[in-house]
């Protein structure tokens, strides 16, 4: 597996058939990005890459695990524009813009309330695809028809407005025709919706209302659980410890822990003599468990080391001491 540097232009692009290994350079902070439809391989190798950069770097960072569709609100922030999910890998998508740009048909999903994504529809454009509440670009190469829905919100309208000039102006070298249709108002663009009809065949049925833009569980949000990893008896054991509220005294350095907020981000904690069987064994846990949240496979994961706990971790402890592990004395296997 080799790893390849993306270029600026393409940021926040990502293939859903590769992953990516990403540096917050300011915060020191890595993250791999594991794509819906990349291979096992793929997904390992940038796990060692991650693990590589964070030994190159003094093993300072914290890293993180980012899959797609459930990205941290941190990894989110890095790309102000958006996150666009594209179909295949890199190596086609690139072959696929140089040979033949205007040579496209496709159609972009535009959906979200505070984290707006744009994701390409897997089959054939049609208008069994749309639903009330979203925003959706059809792309044909020389025309881009961005179709607000009338229950769709302005972020989504915004986003879907900053995509269609993107690809324009970043794939179609600012040569192709970006039009914009009012669901609600379709009479108003007769030509665009020529367009949309001839692309997408005729709508046979009424359009949905689409599923709600924040889908998450506030109950399970408000859970926390903190779990201990320990094999001291000579037997790996992950046993619950505590839930709120959390104490920074609940952590000890021996050992390491798996901090589970509602299934929504788990933390992987690690003592700074724990073993590494002990971290082997947390970090596995945290990918495949089936006596806690963490089994969904989807979830972010963090890894922490002690003495390096970023904000988002201590924040769920009272009356965090960053004074009471001395950095200048831990040293990580």
């Amino acid at each position: 597996m080799e790893l390849v540097q993306i270029p600026e232009k393409s940021f926040g692009n990502f293939y859903e058939g590769d992953c990516y290994v990403l540096l917050s350079s300011l915060s020191y902070d890595i993250h791999y990005w594991i794509g819906s439809q990349s291979s096992q391989d793929e997904q390992g190798a940038a796990a060692v890459y991650t693990i590589q950069l964070d030994e190159f770097l003094g093993s300072t960072p914290v890293q993180h695990r980012e899959v797609q569709n459930h990205e941290s609100d941190t990894f989110r922030g890095y790309f102000k524009q958006g996150i666009i999910y594209k179909k295949g890998g890199i190596a086609t998508g690139m072959r696929h813009t140089e040979t033949n740009t205007y040579d496209v048909k496709r159609l972009l999903h535009v959906k979200g309330k505070k984290r707006v994504i744009a994701t390409e529809v897997s089959h054939a454009p049609h208008w069994s695809s749309f639903n009330l509440g979203d925003v959706f670009l059809l792309d044909i190469g020389k025309t881009i028809v961005q179709w607000n829905g009338p229950k769709s919100n302005r972020k989504e309208k915004l986003k879907g407005m900053m995509l269609a000039k993107d690809i324009r102006d970043r794939e179609r070298g600012g040569r192709a025709e970006v039009r914009v249709v009012e669901g609600d108002a379709e009479s108003n663009s007769p030509q665009s919706m020529e367009i949309l009809n001839e692309t997408l065949g005729e709508r046979t049925s009424k359009l949905a209302d689409g599923p709600p833009d924040e889908t998450a569980d506030q109950e399970q949000k408000s859970n926390l659980i903190l779990y201990h990893v320990s094999d001291a008896d000579g037997e790996m054991k992950v046993t619950e410890v505590a839930t709120r509220p959390l104490v920074q005294d609940l952590l000890t350095h021996d050992d390491c822990y798996l901090l589970d907020q509602g299934g929504t981000k788990i933390f992987v904690w690690k003592g700074k003599k724990s073993n590494k069987t002990e971290k082997q064994a947390a970090m596995a846990r945290a990918l495949v468990s089936d006596t806690i949240s963490l089994a969904y496979p989807d979830t972010p994961i963090i890894m922490v080391k002690q003495g390096f706990e970023p904000p988002t971790f201590t924040g769920w402890f009272t009356a965090w001491d960053p004074s009471k592990w001395s950095v200048s004395v831990l040293a990580f296997e």
